[in-house]
């Protein structure tokens, strides 16, 4: 398990046989997205199968957090490792909408339904805010 810090944004990375999970803590703005943006591309070229972001405990996601999550996407895609996002908050899961970025990002409810996108179990996990 790795642990970064900074003041006000805390990224968990877990380790698992078939995807790392990204848990991000805190919010994400302009002042600290190039640490989880470090963070994520570290996993992706550690040789991480697949990549879920795990988005439920950010208070605060801007701009600057989608661009981090399309650049970790792209370099996902290059890679060919699977990617996924969890933003089960309303805060986090809105912008990403606005920007209509849900099925670019692979974006899920929960950590299972991500898990299971990546896994090539699961459905795209974007429909639920269609509605």
């Amino acid at each position: 398990m790795l642990e970064d810090v900074e003041e006000s944004v805390t990224v968990e990375v877990v380790e698992g046989g078939d995807a790392f999970v990204a848990a991000v803590h805190g919010d994400v703005d302009v002042d600290n997205f190039r640490r989880v943006r470090e963070v994520l591309f570290t996993c992706l070229n550690r040789g991480a199968p697949a990549l879920v972001v795990d988005l439920d405990d950010v208070g605060f996601f801007g701009s600057m957090g989608i661009a981090v999550l399309v650049e970790a996407r792209q370099r996902a895609d290059v890679l060919d490792v699977g990617f996924a996002v969890v933003a089960g908050r309303r805060a986090v899961a809105r912008p990403i909408r606005v920007a209509d970025m849900e099925e670019l990002l692979g974006l899920h409810r929960t950590l299972d339904e991500a898990l299971a996108a990546v896994r090539g179990g699961g459905s795209d996990g974007f429909s639920w805010w269609s509605s």
